[in-house]
């Protein structure tokens, strides 16, 4: 269990398990796409406009109000960096612009924080990874696949110096965004997915929120959030729990626990994503249901089909 049991907060599935609702967030009718940013702009000043553009252009309401403080604090730090990133790791330069915009690029994943004062984790996070990322062992590494078991096996004590994160059930929201779980140093699996995912995206790969918020179809079996990670051109798209809320691996899917035909009977999975024109639904948060803000796209039958021959774990 993700998500605290709150009285009167978690809504009837009906609200978001349909499946093909689109977000409420708005798109300037003059400009209805900023277009690739990669393959359009090839010179440094107009390749960040771009990226600048895109992301405010797909903020949802709570960013576009404090866009004042997001330009100062936050905006032009993330795309500088995440270029940054893109230029120093093998795997990242040519990971595609549909993949890089919605999972590499964006800020947040969903609603984190609660203040709604989005946090610079990006920059703190490249700094508490850099004997991480400056170690030879790390540069030797090509695959996606491992660079990612690499980070997810250190990250807990590496971003909190002095301490370990730990896991600790039923946190969100009140402790979920990276910044407050550093601060704490405990959260729930919400807390360490996004966590996972923010450490992936400040190395270059491109990771999601993925999750369900009800296990078979049911709110009172509980809500789960994982990782989604992009391996390459070839592999796909694969999942994974942050270390300290599972294996950690990305290997067989069969070793997650909540891969299996019983698991999936009648669960709704989703993930997030940032541009709201290539959604084909919202991202149902388990803890803010009646938010309609986070574009999503339905994973509902490829964890049905690749789960179907596990057992329970």
């Amino acid at each position: 269990m993700c998500v605290a049991r709150f009285a009167g907060t978690l809504l009837s599935l009906g609200v978001v398990a349909s499946g093909h609702l689109r977000t409420s967030r708005t798109s300037d009718p003059v400009d209805q796409d900023v277009g690739d940013c990669f393959a359009l702009h090839h010179d440094e000043d107009s390749l960040e406009g771009c990226l600048l553009a895109y992301l405010q252009k797909y903020m949802p309401s709570w960013d576009t109000t404090n866009l004042g403080t997001l330009q100062l604090a936050i905006l032009n730090d993330t795309v500088d960096l995440s270029l940054e990133a893109r230029q120093s790791y093998g795997w990242a330069a040519d990971i595609p612009w549909p993949i890089w915009r919605n999972w590499v690029l964006p800020f947040a994943s969903v609603n984190e924080a609660i203040t709604q004062a989005r946090n610079s984790w990006r920059s703190l996070f490249k700094e508490r990874l850099a004997n991480l990322t400056a170690s030879p062992e790390f540069r030797q590494l090509h695959r996606i696949a491992d660079a990612t078991g690499k980070l997810n096996s250190v990250l807990w004590t590496t971003v909190s110096p002095g301490s370990t994160i730990v896991f600790k059930s039923e946190q969100t929201p009140k402790i979920y965004d990276p910044m407050s779980t550093i601060a704490f140093g405990y959260t729930s699996c919400t807390g360490i997915s996004l966590m996972l995912v923010d450490g992936l995206r400040t190395i270059g790969i491109p990771a999601c929120l993925v999750g369900t918020p009800a296990w078979n179809g049911k709110v009172a079996n509980g809500n789960h959030n994982w990782v989604e990670v992009w391996l390459g051109h070839e592999l796909g798209w694969s999942f994974m729990e942050g270390l300290l809320a599972g294996s950690g691996s990305l290997a067989d899917p069969c070793t997650k626990w909540f891969c299996s035909a019983a698991k999936m009977d009648g669960t709704e999975v989703f993930t997030e994503q940032w541009d709201s024109m290539s959604n084909d639904t919202i991202y149902p948060m388990a803890w803010d249901l009646i938010n309609q803000e986070i574009p999503g796209l339905n994973r509902t039958h490829y964890y049905r089909e690749i789960c179907s021959t596990c057992g329970e774990v």
